[in-house]
């Protein structure tokens, strides 16, 4: 695997409240998109990566699929625990929550799970994404009411249906994907989706070295407004 990521706080905001963390020799990405006042956003996305991290780091070896269910699983539904109770504790934290994109790759599988709106796109012939986002827009999308144009301006677009840290429990779906020759998987936060269209995204992808490819993604999404921060991790299977 070949694996590069950004991060960048953007044009307009004063804080990064994105938050990645890559394990190459685990072959584990997580990244998440915090959200509250002040410091609470960059907060809950610190605590989300750590404890994910760490579950993992603990676990030692991950030998199957299963395990890798499990405490992906687990290791979410700890980080939301924590983050919930953080909140509740402390004052300066009410209310902040955050996104999470995780996965690991055991062997030919990809085993991931989302919560909120940040992605994880499969690349190679096309763009797929196979996370679905937690958003009210895509629920609108999904029941008819809007299309996929008009889920791009709506003015609800930033509000989620679920969020890691809002409530005490959160259920958590995990999938798997077998991984082919030549995939490329994008896991990123929505300051990346919403200033470059997905057949751009694709194209310098596609078109270019790894490091060219992140370098020019990250120019792009701040040259086309930078309006939130901008994280992404791109995983090549070569």
């Amino acid at each position: 695997m070949k694996v590069v990521s950004a991060t960048n706080v953007g044009n307009y905001r004063k804080n990064n409240e994105d938050c990645y963390f890559v394990n190459e020799s685990k072959n584990l990405y997580i990244l998440a998109d915090g959200m509250g006042g002040h410091l609470a956003g960059e907060r809950a996305s610190k605590m989300a990566t750590e404890i994910i991290a760490s579950d993992f780091e603990k676990a030692k070896e991950v030998k199957t699929i299963e395990d890798a269910i499990e405490i992906l699983s687990s290791s979410i539904r700890d980080a939301n625990r924590e983050i919930f109770k953080s909140s509740e504790e402390n004052e300066d934290y009410r209310g902040m929550g955050t996104t999470v994109s995780a996965g690991i790759i055991l062997g030919s599988v990809l085993i991931y799970s989302n919560v909120g709106d940040s992605r994880i796109y499969k690349i190679n012939k096309d763009m797929e994404q196979i996370t679905r986002d937690d958003s009210f827009v895509n629920y609108l999308m999904e029941i008819g009411e809007i299309t996929e144009e008009e889920a791009k301006v709506h003015p609800k677009k930033n509000v989620l249906t679920k969020a890691m840290g809002t409530t005490a429990d959160i259920e958590v779906l995990v999938n798997t994907l077998k991984i082919e020759d030549n995939d490329i998987f994008l896991f990123c936060s929505d300051g990346l989706t919403n200033m470059i269209p997905d057949e751009e995204i694709f194209k310098i992808i596609k078109e270019n070295t790894p490091e060219v490819a992140k370098d020019k993604l990250l120019d792009l999404a701040l040259k086309n407004g930078g309006m939130d921060n901008i994280t992404f991790i791109l995983v090549f299977n070569k």
